[in-house]
This record gives structure tokens, sequence and C-alpha cells, in this order.
């Protein structure tokens, strides 16, 4: 029982009103249930580790795409230090949490009749969105999936992470056409996409138009400009009247035999007999007012066209096939792409028999990933399940030729469905589905397709274990965080090895990792002479602490360079996501 408040001292009363003060007064409250994965890392430090016989090239010169099996709040912690602020969308499609063993929590299903079933959710999600939310470029995006039991409480949550004033639409998908065969009072045919911008610098990217809506749109006509479709020029509605903005209230002059458009007094230079007066009228009797200005018209004077409609000139704008952004995408998502049979189908396809429940289709996937601008992006899933946006993202570059770059994250347990049966879904269904993507040939050696060039690397969590002491740690964590220094830069062609050091490149940077401090000045006449292409060199020294031993390279080097100290990098991100100080 708690103390009454009589037996409070005035000093204990004052704290205590203070701490009333800080506590949350509006919003999402629950109860943080302790979760083992994230427990684990209090003992040890994620890494991750390739797998070497996975790894598929065929691509030169396009960006590797990635794979990483294991637990995604891991993996998100890896990523922190190889992807902070460098992903350009997010697209994840987490369990719903529908009480039918979607959903699994600390080994265990969680079921309807778990009292903590919404709070072990939410602490389950919100650990998983922060550290996503800081992997996210300024211009960035997340896409969230989700249907009717979390889509309140993920819409809550979503505004405390990223902030309500990012939050741009809650789309609604006609998932089910037919209703879903699960419900008894409604049939319910739709699910939830949540969308949450990073900052402003993000705007949806307009939906462009196929040739066949630009054929149809544009009909109207066509001059040296393109073709077009024209608008009119009047204001209707609230605020169309000529008092409501007088200075638009004007006369525009047409002459019909030669098209001449003349605006207000410049008809005091023309012969007014040869042209027809053309007011703007809001409604048949009322005097109306213009959208554009006397200088405005005069200045687009070449947009400007009259029509005869109903007996009657008319004045119209020209909107031209070539200034056209594309269309507002809406709020609601047709079944065309939006239903969830479509993604059975295609997986069915690829595996030539059912291997996964409920995947979403790559076309639905698509289009939110078309929604950024930035076509040589980074895509990221960290419940990526089936693999689909792997297989949405190479087919999108295939069809714009774009250059984004996928990262899939997915565990190696079972579908998520209690039915499903499928042990090991990163190595039985999203490895060989994207594998069969890219090659086109199928796991049983059948024909899929043409296939679609592209290089991909493989790569599973592992722990390293802490030490006594820091210093401990960093020894054991030195070599373990190579392949996260080789994703951080990309750099994935091995370029030579020695128990000192390792040297990787792309076509952009060489990167030496040197494992032992007093032999970086001997390393770098290595570095030069393997460095061909005298590339700019991103070299990662080991140091115990922040310092990167920049004074041992030599002064006299004709390479740029910058240098960075490992594993304190690591270390530092590590300290920030867990927030356990080392002894």
């Amino acid at each position: 029982m708690g103390r009454r408040l009589e037996e409070y001292t005035h000093e204990e009363l004052i704290e205590y009103i203070k701490t009333l003060k800080k506590q949350k007064r509006f919003g999402l409250v629950w109860e943080d249930k302790p979760e083992n994965v994230v427990r684990e890392c209090e003992t040890k430090l994620p890494v991750v580790k390739e797998v070497a016989e996975k790894r598929i090239e065929n691509a030169l010169g396009e960006p590797t795409n990635i794979i990483i099996e294991g637990d995604n709040y891991h993996a998100l912690s890896v990523l922190n230090y190889t992807h902070a602020g460098k992903i350009d969308v997010i697209y994840i499609d987490p369990p719903y949490n529908t009480g039918n063993k979607d959903f699994i929590y600390n080994d265990c299903y969680v079921d309807k009749e778990d009292t903590f079933r919404h709070s072990k959710w939410l602490s389950f999600m919100e650990k998983r969105l922060r550290l996503a939310k800081s992997l996210l470029a300024d211009d960035g995006v997340i896409f969230i999936s989700i249907d009717d039991n979390e889509q309140v409480n993920l819409r809550l949550l979503c505004d405390a992470i990223f902030g309500d004033d990012n939050f741009l639409a809650c789309l609604v998908v006609n998932s089910a056409p037919a209703g879903t065969q699960s419900a008894t009072d409604f049939a319910i045919q739709h699910s939830y996409c949540l969308v949450y911008r990073k900052s402003k610098a993000y705007s949806v990217n307009f939906i462009k138009l196929s040739d066949d809506e630009v054929e149809k749109k544009y009909s109207f006509g066509e001059d040296e400009l393109g073709k077009y479709y024209i608008e009119r020029i009047w204001k209707r509605g609230i605020g169309g009247r000529m008092e409501d903005v007088p200075s638009l209230h004007f006369p525009v002059w047409y002459n019909p035999e030669t098209n001449q458009i003349v605006i207000d007094e410049e008809i005091d230079s023309c012969d007014s007999t040869k042209f027809v007066k053309i007011i703007p009228y809001q409604t048949v009797g009322v005097l109306g007012r213009w959208t554009w200005s006397r200088e405005k018209m005069r200045a687009e004077r070449d947009h400007l066209i009259v029509t005869k409609i109903a007996g009657e000139w008319k004045l119209h704008k020209k909107v031209y096939a070539n200034d056209d952004k594309g269309k507002t995408p809406y709020s609601i998502i047709g079944s065309k792409i939006g239903r969830t049979e479509l993604g059975s189908l295609e997986i069915k396809n690829i595996f030539n028999e059912k291997v996964f429940d409920y995947p979403k289709y790559s076309g639905f996937i698509k289009y939110l990933v078309s929604l950024h601008e930035d076509s040589g992006g980074v895509i990221l899933d960290f419940f990526a399940g089936s693999g689909t946006t792997g297989q949405a993202v190479m087919e999108l570059n295939k069809e714009d030729g774009g250059h984004r770059q996928f990262i899939l994250v997915t565990n190696n347990e079972a579908n998520g469905q209690a039915d499903a049966g499928t042990e090991g879904i990163a190595e039985k269904v999203t490895y060989p589905r994207i594998k069969t993507v890219i090659t086109g040939i199928r796991s049983d050696g059948t024909k899929y397709s043409d296939g679609i060039p592209a290089n991909l690397r493989y790569f599973k969590t592992d722990f390293v274990e802490k030490g006594k002491t820091t210093d401990d740690t960093r020894e054991a964590l030195i070599t373990e965080c190579c392949d996260m220094i080789r994703i951080r830069e990309n750099a994935f062609e091995h370029v030579a090895s020695a128990p000192e050091y390792r040297f990787y490149k792309n076509d952009k940077v060489f990167v030496p990792i040197i494992f032992d401090q007093f032999a970086i000045a001997e390393t770098w006449e290595l570095v030069e002479k393997l460095n061909t292409e005298k590339l700019p060199v991103h070299c990662y020294n080991f140091s115990y602490n922040r310092h990167a031993n920049e004074e041992e390279i030599p002064e006299d080097t004709k390479l740029e360079w910058m240098a960075c100290s490992i594993p304190e990098s690591v270390l530092e991100v590590y300290k920030r996501i867990f927030r356990k100080k080392e002894n």
C-alpha cells in the first residue's frame, strides 16, 4: 500500500508534485514489457557475417542488395552504424497482432487471451521504429501496413516517434474485395498503410501518367509547345465574384479571324471592331473575376486560348503534357494492386507451390516506392517475410531505369502463421525468391522469367561477447566488425588480406581496415601500391579510443583520404542504442 498524504514531509510532497508534472498527460501509454532480444544486448554486441556461398554478382556497376538473416532488433542496431541517415524509403508489414498466432514475443505466440497483448506489441514496435527513424534520410519516408487490430495504437505511436506534423496519410487498401472470411458482423474489405515522413524535406512524388493516359488527357490540341488540354480561367464558387477581387475583373479581347488575344487597355491600339469582348462571370448574370492577373496573362499569352461554348466566347488556358508532373496519389488504393490474393498468386508462380501465407503483391510495393523521387535510393524492409520488397525494387529499376538498392531483414523462423509449417523462411523463401527473380530460374530448375541482373550479398546476425573491460570488448570486436564496414561503404570487392589488415573497394572508394595501430604507416605503402585506380581512401584504423591515428598516414601521400577509429565508432552507436555503460 502507498503512503497517505499526511505521512509525507513538505519536501517530499514538493518532489512528488515535480514528478507528476513530468509525466505524460496525453497520448499513448502502455506497460513496457521486457524483450529477450533487447536484454541479450546487455552482454553481447550484434554484428553481421556474410554467407559467401549465397553471393550473386551479375550486374557490374550496380549497387549491391543485401539480405540480413536474424532478429530485426539486432539487424537494425547494426544498420544504425552502417546506414544512419541513408535510407530513403522504409516499407514494413509487421505482425498485425490478431491474436491468431501471428505475433511471437519472447519465443511465445501472443493470443487474444493475453491481457498484455497490446502492451507487448507496442513495446516490440516502439523499439524498432525508434531505430528505424534514425536510419531515414531527411527526405525519407516510411510506409507501414496494418489492420484494425492495432491501427489506432500504431498511429499514436508513430505520432510520438515521428511527430504528428510528419504524418502524411492513412492509406486505405482494398485488400479483400469480397470481404475477409473471418469477418462476422461486417465483411472487412480493407486494411491500412500509414505514411510518415522524416521531415518536411520529403514531398510526395507525383504518379507518372502512362502513354495512353497522356494521349487521352491531352487530346484537345497541339501546338509548337506540345499537346494540351484546356482549363477555364475564371473563378467559380466562393470568392469568384467581381467584388471579391476587383483587380481581377477586366475585359479580354479576341479576334476570331486572326486568333489574336489582347488584354484590357491593349485594345486601344487595335481596331476594336474586329474584336469581341470577353468578361468573366461567376454564374449567369453575376459578374466574376479571372484567376490570372493582367500581368500574368500578358506574360503567358501563348498559353491562352479562346473557344466558343454554347454560342459564347470563353477564355481558357492551355495545360501542356510537357508540364505535367503526374497525378497526385489518392488515399484509397484499389484492388488492382492492393488485393492480398495477388501476392499469393505471385509467389506461388515463383515456387510452383504455396510456401507463404498472405504475402504482399510486388505491384503494391512498387507503387509505394515510386512515391519517392530518388530512383537511386536505398529501400529497407525489416519485416521482409517472403521478400516481396526486394522483387518490387528490382522490377521497378527494370521499368524506369533506376538504380535503387534494397536491404531485407528477416528471421529464419516460421512464416508467422501457425498452420504454415514454413521453418527457415530466410533460407527457404526469401533468398530463393530473390535468386529466382535475378536469375530467372526457379529452385526446381524450371524457367520463371528472363531474369533481372542484380547483385546480392547474404548476411547473418551474430554476436561479440562483451569483455570484462572496455578494452577487452574492443579487441574482441575489431575483426568481427569488418562486414559492417563493408556494408557501410558498399565495398565488397576483396583486394588483399593479412593478419594486420583487410582491403576492399568498389568503383568509388578504396577501403583499408587496419587491425594493428602500430602498422598504419607501413600498411599505407601497400595501400598506395594496390590502389591502382587512385580512388579516395576511407581508412578504418584500430584504436583504443576515438583517435584514428591520422598522423601515421604519410604526409607525402597523393591519395585523397579520410580516417575513422574502429571499433570505437561502432561502440558509440551501440552505447546510444542500448544505453548501457561499459566497465
